[in-house]
Parts: structure tokens; C-alpha cells; sequence
């Protein structure tokens, strides 16, 4: 049985029992800041786990996840991963313990013919009733059924004794034996032992508690189920494999890893091996929901996962991208739950060759530097186990180097006890960021609490802002210091929720709508409108008096809100734009729209030329000038994909969606308000564009008045330009060239002065040569003078000495430069000054290269570099003395 049907067969069977499948959701958890991932299958019902009204009471799903808090483990144990599927089934204060026991052993026995006296259960000590549906109902041997404590049996684990407050309950877990281990000790071996004797398979969540402060238990009115069973693991044990990576899941995956790796001639451990094949899901499916790499959040975890693969790969001898290759291989074996994956294959398979070309690079530059740097720290007597253990994290975490490499290193040049305890350092340091990285992706146990007030009974509000700036609305709460009122009175602060509303709730990038609402006694100043579910939550400052039942004249700034849809319509325009002139690849990656500016987000690999700017911006204006009419149409997800609408892949949409076209070139989804036609826009106007992550670009422009008001500044700009320089405008250019030509003329005059009146130092400067290794070693810092003269100087060192090895330096107001020199015949004895150079400038955060008798670098703080001249002068030497 493949791992597919068996996906298939779960929720084929939970069907059967009237629960409502529901497709996965994505990685990044919306409306969800609890965590960085979506790491269990219950995350995308925590409305329904709040007793928000909803058309189902029963769903089951399979639900890709994504956990970093034991990514050690991967590849160590037989079962741990990145990125895994949970098959879970839900109840939402439907069916409860009898039921959701009788059914898991129902579908475990009956439609995967698990042999029962291959199961084991375990229930909480205290739950007497889950013991007694086991024993009596299921007539589970008492010898098969463990009685555990809260921390292995209740959810969240512990939460009795430590918290956190919020619904929690005792669970059930269900175990498959493979068989007596020899090598286990433990007479009373179960599956609270861990010599892999046992395989937890199923977890049963009876979530029938509301923690209260001081540890007391409330049973809740609603007592719901959340179960999860990992398809990676029931796969394992159906297929008669102990370890999950041998299943079909895995194996062709690992078969595309040893092909590829074999071609190249070279070798990986087992473990290596396992590890790439878990971390390409994990980052296959992760970009694939539009986590892009980068050096934070969910970014930095992507980014993190690809160059620990890379840095495999590397450390075989492979100096060349090959990680790009094996995505082929997860969409082959994913792409029919997930045929997603397929469409953004290409998208997906360029993101990652990317990444492994910047890794490849940069460890080709930080190797090097880290070695410069260990370097200076061995000559400044500064090779401590704290300042070693923190530079070794250092390379690690920021730059990716591989640990076994800076350790090696570290060894050969310190010795093993300074190398020991540097490394406890380290371990310390690893520990602190994989606290920080378990604190953001693990299951919090309060992910049912909400951040804002209790609207569980309130029905889900009406948006009349599509069509209507105004209306008389209801008022269905108020709410005033978080607590619920009937009315309230002059409350600078308000919170109130209307039947229906005009107000637009901030999502999707897009900014909350403001106004004002009428009330019989009384006036409200809305500053903000949130959503909580499906409730719009308007935050407003009250002046007089207003009650819950009272009928008011709900408005918005619409003044504001259309300066919020000619933003909104542009991004979309803009977006259109960049695909016409860039192409293809062109993908929306965030944006953010309100009444001042719009914020565009997209996929592109390198920055835009002032061109590609310009035929941007171009053709958005004739879009614009087309005036053409921006339509909206609501429709079944599924006719919404097959119309060709793109869609910004992290958000996640329901059943109907809404697609805003605009004549042939634009079709999206989107939730947000826009135009009726695009001459409403006026005109748009590009402020920026540069990275925000690797191969994400960002643009900033604005529209209608606000480009009106930038454009009219920068001609006042240029006016007042011409004001000081007392020409027209149409004359500044000229002027600025011929003022441009004349300092640079006196700039060279300087430097030929100042060349003259070295000449006569240069001999001094020779004079005091050190002798190092039997080679003359001349160095010298000079001030106020650029990099020309010192190329000059260098020369005349040149002719002066005929064999020689030079590190001169120089500073001005503004920066420095440092050149290497090197006579011939050093040079044939293969001393080399590019070499040289590369091991100083990491001192002084520089710059540079050359060739094997000149190289130059230079640094923009000349005084980072007048401190650091004399322990450049200490590296030079030392790489001539070997």
C-alpha cells in the first residue's frame, strides 16, 4: 500500500463518517502569529476550535507541516523530520471520546488490517473514561493499555501543573509493536520505553478543559476532538519498515540524491543523504507556499535548510549547484495531492539554484576571511574560548560555513584544549538559537486564545464596502477594556462590531478603512477596522452615548478609501506591467496598499535597469490612459484556477473567491476594493526599487494626487538646483559638467603636488624597510592622499627597489586604500600580492583584488582602517616568513 492510498484511504474513510474534507492549508499559518509554521493538522480550524459558527462540526484533512525543533534528530533517528503530513480527524463539540477511539481502531484494524495485537494504547492515569471505552468497548487487554502522566498524556503537555491557561485535555496515543527488542533491559518494556520497540502512530486529543489560573480545571460546554497521526509513520509500519526514510515517500527522492551525487564521483553518508531528501521537501514545499529565503522568519529557516544541503554537498568535493536538481524528484512523488507543486516547479527549482550559487560563492570568499581572521586573533594573542566560540558561531549562523570545517581549522591552529572549550561555546550559542527557533515553530499550547475579544457567538458580519460607502447598520457589541457592555459613554477607546459594515478590515496588504458613525446620543471617530474570524472589529473613539440594538449611519473616508483603491488597482497594473516587460517569472511575493503609497513585492533575480524602470512605468500609464473598466466576479475556486487568475500564493482562499480582471493583460484574485476603471488612477509613479531577500525585489510608487505632489517636488528641486548655481533649469546640466571637469582638474593638480612632495619621503620610507624572511618588506600609511598617488608611490617603490614586498595604505576625509606590491622576482618564488590582499581586508570591512604583483582594496571608514594598518602590517609578515 503507497503512502498515497493511504492519505487517500483516511480521509475516504472519515467521510463515510460525515466528516467534511478539507485540502490542506498552507505553511504559513494566516491570521496566525503564534507560530512561524503551520506545525500541526488542528491550526487551520482554530476558528472552529473558538466556537465560531461555520457550515461543518466534523472535518478531517491531511495537513503538510513544518517544525525546525529537532532538525538534529533528522537523519539520526528513524522518524523525525522538517517537513511532514498529519492525517488528523475533528470534531468541534460534535462527537467525543467514545466515537473518536472506535473509529481510529476501526480504521486501523478494519481498512489498514493492522493486526490488533500489534497495538498498544496508552491514556491519561486520570482518564478513567478513555480506559474504560478501551477495555470495555474495545476490549483492549488491560496488558496493552499504559497509564501515563500529563507530561506524556495531556495536551498541552504538562499544562495542568505549568500552564499556559486555555482549552487542554488528557489524550490517548496508540502505538504499534514491532516486536520484543533484545537489547532492551527493562523488564516491563511498554511504550513509555525508548529502545524502538514501539511506534506512536495515532494521538488522540480530548480537549474537555479550560485552564484557569492556579491550575483549575473547567470543563468546557463544547468538548472537542483533535487527533493526528503522521502519514510519514502509518506508511513505515505499513510497508513493514522500520525507518520512515525506506518507504515510498522517500526512496525514489533518495534514489535522485545518489544518482545525481554519483555522477559527480563523489560520496555522502547515509545520513547526509537522508537529510538532503528531508530538507528538499521541507524547502520544495515551503517555497512552493511562498516562503522565500532570507535572512529572517520563515525566510531565514528556507534559506538555512538549502545552505546546510549545499554545504553537504560541498564538503564531497562538489563545487557546483546540484540541490536545484532533486526538486524534480519531490514533485514526482507529491504532485498528486499536491499538483500545486508541479505548476511551481520551474519557479521553485530557480529559487533554490540561486541560493546554492550565492553559498558555492561566498564560501569561496569567507573560507579565506575566516582563516585571516583566525589569523589576527592567534597574532593578537586574542584566541580565547569566547572570542573563538562566538567567531566560530559566527561563520556558522550567518555565513553557513560547515561546522566540521571551521572546527577543523580551529584545532590546527589553537591547539584541542583551546579548541574544546571554544566549542562549548559554540554548543551554547547553537543552543540558544534552537531554543529561539523551537519558541517559534512549536504548537503553542494557548493557540486557541485570541489576541483580541471574545466574538465566539457573534455571527460573521456582512461587507457592504464593494458597492456601498455608507449604511445603517446594527450594532451587535460593544466592548470597552476588553469586557462586553450593553452601551457605553464617552470611551476614548471603543471596540464595536455592526450586523454589517462599510468598513473595509485590514487583509491582504491592504489598509483598514476609517470614518465616522452616527448614533442617536452620540459619535464615533473609527481609526481602525480589524477582522477576528469573520468579524470586523472597529476600533473608535466615542463622543456621547451608544447601545448595543441601536440602529446607526456606518460612513467611511472616501475621499481616503479612494486613494487606498487607485493604489490598489495600480499594484495590479504594475504587476501586469512587470510580467509584459521582465516576463513570465514575475510573481507577486507581498504588497501592502494604503491611502499615501503602494509597496509591490516580486520574484526577479537581479535589480532593474533604469530601462526596464522607465518601460515599467510606461506601460502602466497606457494601461492607464486606456481607461479600461476593472472588473470583479465572484466564483467557485475551482472555475477561478482554470480562468488563468494568478494568485499570491501565500494567502490561503475559501470555496468562492473574487477575480479582478482588467482588459486582457490583468486577472487576479483578490479579496481588496478597486476602481471602476483605470483612469481613475490618473497617473503612477515610481519612487524605488531594489532587494528585500534574494531574488525578491521590492518597487514603491505612488498615484493620483501623491504622484502629482512627487512629481511638482522634484521640479521644485531641480529649480532651486539651478537657483544656487544662478542658471536655468534647462542650463543646470551643462553647468554641473563644466563645475564637475574643473574639480577634477584641481584634484589632479593636488595629487601631482602632493606626488612631488613625497618623492623626496619615498627614500626614508625604503630606508626603514624590515627585513622578513630574507625579503625586504616596505610599508608605510600615508594621509590625505587618494589612491591614484598611492598607485604612483607604489610605482616609485618600484623603480627604487628591485626586490621588495609593499603594503602601503592611505586615508583621505572620506576612505581608504591599501595596495600590495610586489616585485618580479618574488613573484616567480610564487608570493603572490592578490593573495595578500585578501587576507587583510576582512580587517577593515574592504574590498579589492589585482594581480600577482599589484593588488589594490579600499574601505569607506578610513579610521577603521588607520587601527587596524598595523595588524595588517603583523599578516603581511607572517605569510612571508612560511
Amino acid at each position: 500500500m503507497t503512502g498515497n492510498d493511504i492519505r487517500t484511504k483516511y480521509l475516504e474513510f472519515f467521510k463515510s463518517k460525515n466528516h467534511k474534507i478539507v485540502m490542506s492549508d498552507s505553511l504559513v499559518p494566516k491570521d496566525d502569529p503564534t507560530v512561524l509554521f503551520t506545525t500541526a493538522g488542528m491550526q487551520q480550524f482554530k476558528p472552529q476550535f473558538m466556537g465560531h459558527i461555520t457550515d461543518f462540526t466534523r472535518a478531517t484533512s491531511s495537513q503538510k507541516c513544518l517544525r525546525t525543533d529537532d532538525l538534529a534528530e533528522v537523519g539520526v533517528t528513524d522518524f523525525h523530520h522538517t517537513c511532514f503530513e498529519m492525517l488528523g480527524n475533528f470534531s468541534f463539540g460534535d462527537y467525543f471520546k467514545s466515537e473518536a477511539i472506535s473509529w481510529a481502531w476501526e480504521f486501523l484494524t478494519n481498512v489498514m488490517n493492522i493486526p490488533a495485537d500489534k497495538l498498544w494504547v496508552s491514556v491519561n492515569k486520570d482518564d478513567v473514561e478513555a480506559y474504560d471505552i478501551w477495555s470495555k468497548n474495545i476490549k483492549i487487554p488491560a496488558s496493552r493499555i499504559v497509564k501515563l502522566g500529563d507530561k506524556s498524556n495531556f495536551w498541552p503537555s504538562n499544562a495542568r501543573l505549568n500552564g499556559p491557561n486555555g482549552p487542554c485535555g488528557p489524550c490517548s496515543e496508540i502505538f504499534f509493536d514491532w516486536g520484543v527488542n533484545p537489547q532492551c533491559k527493562n523488564p516491563d518494556c511498554n511504550p513509555d520505553c525508548s529502545c524502538g520497540r514501539f511506534c506512536e502512530v495515532w494521538n488522540l486529543v480530548f480537549t474537555q478543559y479550560n485552564r484557569k489560573e492556579g491550575g483549575v480545571l473547567e470543563p468546557l460546554p463544547a468538548k472537542n476532538i483533535d487527533t493526528g497521526m503522521g502519514l510519514e509513520r502509518l506508511t513505515a509500519v505499513m510497508q513493514g519498515k522500520r525507518n520512515n526514510f525506506e518507504t515510498d515517500l522517500f526512496t525514489p527522492i533518495l534514489e535522485a540524491i545518489h544518482k545525481a551525487v554519483s555522477a559527480e564521483k563523489a560520496k555522502i553518508t547515509l545520513r547526509e543523504s537522508r537529510v538532503i531528501a528531508d530538507h528538499i521537501r521541507a524547502v520544495t514545499f515551503g517555497l512552493a507556499d511562498g516562503v522565500m529565503p532570507s535572512n529572517e522568519g520563515r525566510g531565514y529557516v528556507m534559506r538555512r535548510l538549502i545552505v546546510d544541503m549545499t554545504n553537504i554537498l560541498i564538503q564531497a568535493g562538489i563545487k557546483k549547484p546540484l540541490v536545484y536538481t532533486f526538486v524534480a524528484s519531490v514533485v514526482k512523488v507529491m504532485k498528486s495531492p499536491y499538483p500545486e507543486l508541479a505548476d511551481k516547479e520551474k519557479e521553485i527549482v530557480t529559487t533554490i539554484k540561486r541560493i546554492e550559487e550565492a553559498v558555492i560563492k561566498l564560501n569561496g570568499e569567507k573560507v579565506p576571511e575566516f582563516l585571516t581572521e583566525l589569523d589576527q586573533l592567534k597574532a593578537d594573542n586574542r584566541g580565547n574560548a569566547d572570542a573563538l566560540g562566538e567567531m566560530m558561531f559566527r561563520y556558522r549562523d550567518t555565513y553557513g560555513l560547515p561546522m566540521n570545517l571551521i572546527q577543523a581549522r580551529v584545532l590546527e591552529k589553537f591547539g584541542e584544549p583551546v579548541s574544546k572549550a571554544a566549542g562549548v561555546i559554540v554548543e551554547k550559542l547553537m543552543e540558544e538559537q534552537k531554543e529561539r527557533s523551537r519558541a517559534a515553530s512549536k504548537m503553542q499550547g494557548d493557540v486557541f486564545l485570541s489576541s483580541g475579544v471574545d466574538v465566539k457567538a457573534i455571527p460573521k458580519t456582512v461587507f457592504l464596502g464593494f458597492d456601498q460607502p455608507s449604511a445603517d447598520v446594527t450594532v451587535v457589541a460593544i466592548f470597552v477594556d476588553g469586557q462586553k457592555v450593553d452601551e457605553a459613554k464617552d470611551s476614548p477607546h471603543v471596540l464595536i462590531v455592526f450586523d454589517k459594515t462599510p468598513f473595509y478590515a485590514e487583509q491582504g496588504g491592504q489598509t483598514a478603512d476609517i470614518g465616522h458613525v452616527l448614533a442617536r446620543k452620540g459619535t464615533v471617530e473609527i481609526k481602525d477596522t480589524q477582522k477576528q474570524g469573520e468579524v470586523f472589529i472597529h476600533h473608535g473613539a466615542l463622543k456621547g452615548e451608544l447601545k448595543v440594538n441601536e440602529v446607526v449611519k456606518a460612513s467611511i473616508d472616501g475621499e481616503r478609501r479612494m486613494a487606498i483603491m487607485r493604489n490598489h488597482t495600480a499594484t495590479h497594473l504594475l504587476q501586469a506591467a512587470l510580467r509584459q516587460v521582465l516576463g513570465e517569472h514575475v510573481k507577486q511575493q507581498g504588497s501592502l496598499v494604503d491611502e499615501n503609497r503602494l509597496r509591490f513585492d516580486f520574484t526577479q533575480p537581479k535589480a532593474l535597469s533604469r530601462e526596464d524602470l522607465e518601460r515599467v512605468e510606461d506601460v502602466v500609464n497606457s494601461f492607464i490612459r486606456r481607461s479600461d473598466i476593472v472588473l470583479k466576479k465572484e466564483m467557485s475556486i475551482e472555475e477561478a484556477k482554470t480562468s488563468g487568475a494568478l494568485a499570491f500564493f501565500a494567502e490561503k482562499y475559501g470555496d468562492k473567491v473574487r477575480i479582478v480582471s482588467v482588459g486582457e493583460y490583468s486577472k487576479e484574485f483578490c479579496g481588496g476594493t478597486h476602481l471602476d476603471t483605470t483612469g481613475q488612477i490618473g497617473l503612477f509613479k515610481i519612487l524605488s526599487e531594489g532587494a528585500v531577500a534574494q531574488g525578491i525585489r521590492r518597487i514603491e510608487a505612488v498615484t493620483g494626487v501623491g504622484a502629482l505632489a512627487y512629481v511638482r517636488g522634484r521640479e521644485k528641486e531641480l529649480q532651486n538646483a539651478a537657483a544656487v548655481l544662478k542658471v536655468s533649469p534647462e542650463d543646470l546640466v551643462p553647468r554641473l559638467e563644466a563645475q564637475v571637469k574643473r574639480m577634477k582638474d584641481l584634484e589632479k593638480d593636488l595629487s601631482n603636488l602632493n606626488f612631488e612632495i613625497m618623492k623626496n619621503s619615498i627614500a626614508d620610507v625604503i630606508a626603514r624597510a624590515e627585513v622578513v624572511g630574507g625579503i625586504s618588506f616596505v610599508t608605510h600609511l600615508f594621509k590625505d592622499i587618494d589612491m591614484e598617488t598611492l598607485r604612483r608611490v607604489s610605482d616609485l617603490v618600484k623603480q627604487k627597489c628591485p626586490s621588495f614586498v609593499a603594503l602601503l595604505a592611505a586615508t583621505s576625509s572620506e576612505s581608504g586604500s591599501v595596495i600590495v606590491s610586489i616585485s618580479d622576482d618574488l613573484v616567480r618564488k610564487n608570493i603572490k600580492a592578490g593573495e595578500l590582499i585578501q587576507k587583510i581586508t576582512p580587517l577593515f570591512n574592504g574590498s579589492g583584488g589585482g594581480r600577482p604583483n599589484m593588488a589594490q582594496a579600499g574601505c569607506k571608514d578610513p579610521l577603521k582602517l588607520a587601527s587596524v594598518f598595523e595588524a595588517a602590517q603583523k599578516i603581511v609578515k607572517e605569510s612571508l616568513k612560511t
